[in-house]
């Protein structure tokens, strides 16, 4: 199995998830398109409508994906919004299992075990997503 620049932590990764059978469905995503996937059964896509947005999800998360991110810390997937990120997931078959947060100053890394409803393959997720404003989380605060 050829990798493409990956540190041997991410190679291992990539075999434990079995991450390229996910890789490799993402590949024809792009390369057939979501139109010409939309009753293809490795796709969760049957009956959807798929907006302008989640076509710009798209375009953001897809070459990360071929890229080999998100199996660590060291390259998370970036510019995914979260519920973004369960949404191309879902799209796959994938639900979310576990989610643990690293909070920073200005981002969190968010890791998520994520598990396949057909295969029961899991994998863990890391993306990186803006911290959170203290202004929006007051909103939702009680005074």
């Amino acid at each position: 199995m050829k990798f493409k620049n990956l540190s041997e932590k991410e190679q291992k990764l990539v075999v434990d998830y079995k991450y390229d059978l996910f890789r490799d469905k993402v590949i024809v995503l792009k390369e057939k398109g979501v139109d010409a996937c939309m009753e293809d059964d490795r796709f969760n896509l049957k009956g959807a409508h798929i907006t302008n947005d989640a076509r710009n999800l798209f375009e953001i998360f897809i070459p990360q994906i071929m890229d080999y991110k998100g199996l660590t810390f060291d390259r998370p997937l970036e510019g995914v919004p979260i519920h973004g990120f369960y949404y191309f997931m879902h799209l796959f078959f994938f639900e979310r299992v576990t989610q643990l947060a690293s909070h920073f100053d200005d981002y969190i890394l968010d890791r998520m075990l994520m598990k396949n409803s057909i295969t029961g393959d899991e994998m863990w997720l890391v993306n990186k997503v803006p911290q959170i404003p203290d202004e929006v989380v007051e909103k939702f605060m009680k005074k």
